[in-house]
């Protein structure tokens, strides 16, 4: 099939815009399944050109262009905004020539991708921007317009941009056959990246720590490519490492374990927001402990030392989630403490907030000990299950009464208590309290 006139590639994107929810993604699977250059050309007219242009030039950087706050740190080397903004400045004012022709080189959605053709480009393209910052550090007013050009403080990220694009030829060459998902590095693995480290480190000696980041970001438990450390090292803890580009690997798996312990630093107040505070906790201790297992770290070593200072954190942190799941439950249950307060309604706000406390407790469980927190967690979980139980005695107690108002109130509150139950992992005991209290209406 050949190139399609730019009228028609128009009326395509057009159409295809116009399908609703997501019927245009699903045609362009259906085409690239029976005939991988529609697919192609279909998947393309979904982007706008613009973008399909900025995408295929920056493309080496893809793996390292997350979104700084949400994503890991490992794979913000090269954020999408800063990316962004570079295009701007290139086609503005840097390099509009070079612009075009990327621009130029998606003209035809259709055409097949040679990965090498805007190498020299890029490399251009690097040259040029690092040129232009050197001559910025040397002219306050030139710094302060190009720092709010590009929206940076400092151009670090933005010269990793361009030692990322410069080095594009040898990124290939090296991640070339690896699998796009690595879970379990076995030993011919360790060994095939090795060479490729090795191989990458000789055609340019800034390419080693960059390509193991690339191999890493392939990684579903990135720690584990430290268990390719020994076969650099030939050492199993991180005295040596310490003095490698390799320690980039490490520094950059601890500003990971630091962004997943932000995760759970505020008390989470929703369900959702339990979820996603648990998650950040799993991955927090499994970072942590995977460092520690895959190569014996010491604990008097550089990371040892600051893997002890992101467990006390995370310590801290639990500690201070485990008193407000103590004291919403009391703002819930009013009549389980030492007061023996009557039952008043529960605010909505305030029992979604016990749920969520309950539902992260349980979600956190197994990974609480890895965090260095197990013994507090446990003895957290029961202390709520007992007030759980003292609150439910109240309830079937209150069911039992001759007033229509306390039974009333008891069979609300019962069915409260079931569900904080259940978010605490007791269903069969929240279960088995329900059919008590309905035992209790029908006597």
């Amino acid at each position: 099939m050949g190139p399609l006139a730019p009228a028609k590639l128009e009326q395509l994107r057009t159409l295809l815009a116009s399908l609703p929810g997501d019927m245009a993604a699903r045609l362009c699977a259906m085409a690239d399944k029976a005939d991988p250059a529609l697919g192609r050309l279909l998947a393309n007219c979904l982007v706008d050109p613009e973008d399909l242009a900025r995408e295929r030039f920056f493309a080496p950087l893809a793996p390292l262009s997350g979104e700084p706050g949400e994503d890991r740190p490992a794979v913000c080397v090269a954020p999408a905004a800063l990316v962004r903004a570079l295009w701007a400045w290139m086609g503005d004012t840097l390099a509009p020539w070079i612009a075009a022709r990327a621009r130029d080189a998606v003209r035809d959605p259709g055409a097949p991708v040679a990965p090498d053709a805007l190498d020299a480009d890029r490399a251009a393209f690097a040259g040029l921007m690092l040129d232009a910052f050197a001559r910025a550090e040397a002219d306050p007013r030139e710094l302060k317009r190009l720092q709010s050009r590009l929206g940076v403080e400092r151009f670090d990220e933005a010269r990793d941009i361009a030692v990322l694009l410069r080095l594009a030829p040898v990124l290939r060459t090296a991640v070339q056959g690896l699998a796009a998902a690595i879970d379990e590095p076995d030993d011919a693995l360790c060994a095939f990246i090795r060479d490729r480290y090795e191989a990458a480190a000789a055609a340019d000696p800034d390419a080693g720590p960059w390509v193991l980041l690339m191999i890493m970001a392939r990684f579903s438990r990135p720690w584990r490519i430290l268990r390719v450390f020994e076969r650099l090292t030939h050492r199993d803890d991180d005295l040596l490492l310490g003095r490698t580009d390799m320690a980039l690997i490490g520094d950059v798996l601890l500003r990971d374990a630091e962004h997943h312990l932000a995760g759970f630093r505020a008390v989470p107040r929703t369900g959702p927001g339990a979820r996603d505070a648990a998650a950040a906790l799993t991955a927090f201790a499994a970072i942590t402990v995977g460092m520690s297992r895959e190569i014996g770290i010491r604990k008097d070593g550089p990371w040892g030392r600051r893997i002890m200072d992101l467990r006390a954190r995370a310590s801290d942190q639990m500690s201070a989630i485990h008193e407000a799941a103590r004291r919403s439950v009391a703002r819930v249950l009013p009549e389980t403490g030492k007061t023996r307060r009557p039952y008043t309604p529960a605010r909505e706000p305030d029992f979604e907030e016990a749920q969520a406390l309950c539902l992260f407790l349980t979600l956190t469980r197994d990974d609480a000990g890895r965090a260095a927190v197990g013994s507090a967690h446990n003895a957290a979980m029961a202390e709520l299950a007992s007030v759980f139980e003292q609150a439910g005695q109240g309830a079937l107690d209150a069911l039992r009464s001759p007033d229509a108002g306390q039974r009333e109130a008891g069979a609300a509150r019962l069915h409260q208590i079931a569900a904080l139950m259940q978010a605490l992992g007791q269903d069969e005991a929240g279960a088995i309290l329900l059919r008590r209290g309905a035992a209790a209406l029908a006597a």
